[in-house]
């Protein structure tokens, strides 16, 4: 494999380096999520943004977990609207994951549980979806190809699948993936990714160290990696809970985590390139971006911040301020930066 201007920042016994110290990364933008037309009727208050998705256009998918909300707002934060499926389903309990932008013409909400409910580009209910869809994995790995079609990743006892669905989340075909060595940590840890372009899918696993480029019909095409020694792989497999467990489950957990180099995210950064995000327990974050053919184009390791989307060239990370004056926990604020290449 041919790399190219690879750079590595941070040592493995530095103190992780701050988000303006970032070589390939240049902010451009805070955003602070408001409510000037009062849209929300109590008045906007964010928990915690549990998922993010960004529009080509800038208007942003946030969903607050804790809080069981989910808010459209514009390219600067101005809060459109609520997407509630109270609205068209009344006495519904609102428990959403993640949303995603189905092309420019509507949204795809997961809620918890089985269900998926479709709103138009503004915001207005559409109704549920397809009655055979079922949430995906988690929010990383459901991704929309340029027609509109939805990709998510199930997991299965004997399986995991990447399902081709049309708009409404019905199934058009399954892709069965290879077997990972470490069944029960990828099952649990809740990290990885999925993008699905024009002819290609990526799939990233939480524990695997090689990101698989597919074909739409699931023939691996290449194994995309650059790993140094800042990287260090998972050793073996979490244990069953039910065999140990809870707290012998749990310290194993915790030890992989302070262990092992995890992959935290996968993201479409531009139509081109590929970035990959890491979780290195006490070695902080850090990423890499691939071209789409495995080419290394930039790296920073043993980084403090870690970002909660990438597309259009732009990385988002949500920030939580400290508390104001008045001790209340204002809402959070986004960062964008835009990726240099080198």
């Amino acid at each position: 494999m041919f790399i190219v201007g690879a750079l590595v920042l941070g040592t493995t016994g530095a103190q992780p380096a701050d988000s303006v110290q970032l070589a390939h990364l240049q902010k451009v933008k805070t955003i602070t999520l408001s409510d000037p037309d009062a849209v929300h009727p109590d008045g906007l208050l964010i928990a915690g943004i549990k998922s993010l998705d960004v529009a080509p256009d800038g208007r942003m998918l946030v969903v607050d977990w804790i809080g069981s909300q989910a808010f459209l707002f514009d390219p600067d934060g101005k809060l459109l609207a609520l997407l509630d499926p109270s609205i068209c389903h009344p006495g519904f309990e609102v428990r959403p994951v993640n949303a995603k932008f189905v092309g420019d013409q509507s949204i795809f909400l997961n809620n918890a549980g089985p269900w998926g409910y479709r709103f138009t580009s503004e915001g207005s209910c559409l109704g549920n979806v397809d009655p055979d869809y079922t949430m995906v994995v988690h929010s990383g790995f459901q991704d929309v190809d340029a027609q509109g079609d939805l990709f998510g990743l199930y997991r299965f006892p004997d399986k995991q699948v990447i399902r081709h669905m049309n708009a409404s989340g019905k199934t058009l075909h399954e892709i069965v993936l290879p077997s990972s060595a470490y069944p029960t940590a990828t099952d649990k840890l809740g990290m990885g990714g999925l993008v699905v372009d024009g002819t290609h899918m990526f799939y990233a696993g939480s524990v695997e160290t090689q990101i698989l480029k597919m074909t739409r019909d699931g023939a691996i095409v290449a194994k995309i990696s650059d790993r140094s020694s800042w990287f260090r792989d998972v050793s073996k497999d979490l244990p069953d809970l039910k065999s140990v467990g809870l707290r012998a489950y749990m310290k194993a957990s915790g030890d992989l985590h302070k262990s092992s180099t995890l992959t935290q995210d996968l993201f479409e950064l531009t139509d081109q390139t590929l970035l990959v995000q890491y979780a290195n327990g006490s070695r902080g974050w850090g990423y890499q971006v691939f071209t789409k053919d495995g080419v290394l184009l930039a790296e920073e390791l043993g980084v403090s911040r870690r970002f909660e989307h990438g597309g259009n060239g732009l990385v988002y990370r949500v920030v939580q301020p400290d508390l104001d004056d008045a001790g209340q926990l204002p809402n959070p604020y986004i960062e964008v930066c835009q990726f240099v290449a080198p």
